[in-house]
């Protein structure tokens, strides 16, 4: 080989390899490796043929960044409505679960929650017949009572807890 045809391939070699691919073009490498006897000392020739792949690993990057992106965005989404829904059901389970609750505990009153219902209701409706300008003291008054008597109702309770047997 002379030295014409070498420095053609060599040139056309670097021409082919530093060249930007274009993102249209498909890479495939092509490796020949060729002796050429000339003495004692064996020379080796090599020539590489390199093109672009359809996309630029960059580009590649990119998408792959963007449908991550899309992924974790999409699971968040999907996280959020399924806990939404969840707490609904949780809070409706505990509405439920506490009027549930509220009526047993009214129920272990038995006949004496009728007899404090009537009560109320009479002194609602003897306050009632009254001047507003009276009935607004009669309702302020009477509000403080039942205010007291939850007062008394809780220290009771609260005795009750303590002196429970195994407590």
């Amino acid at each position: 080989m002379t030295s014409e045809e070498k420095t053609n391939t060599y040139e056309d070699t670097v021409n082919r390899t530093t060249s930007e691919p274009t993102a249209d073009v498909t890479v495939s490498e092509e490796t020949a490796i060729t002796t050429v006897p000339s003495g004692e000392v064996e020379t080796y020739e090599v020539e590489s043929e390199t093109t672009s792949e359809e996309e630029s690993v960059s580009t590649k990057a990119r998408d792959a960044g963007r449908s991550l992106k899309d992924l974790i965005y999409s699971l968040g989404k999907k996280t959020k409505e399924v806990t939404e829904e969840k707490a609904k059901e949780l809070k409706a389970q505990s509405v439920d679960i506490s009027t549930r609750t509220d009526a047993r505990d009214i129920q272990h009153l038995g006949d004496d929650v009728e007899k404090l219902i009537t009560v109320f209701e009479d002194t609602m409706t003897e306050i009632r017949k009254e001047p507003y300008d009276e009935q607004e003291k009669l309702l302020v008054g009477y509000k403080k009572l039942l205010e007291e008597q939850i007062n008394v109702i809780d220290a009771r309770m609260s005795m009750a807890k303590r002196l429970k047997p195994g407590a």
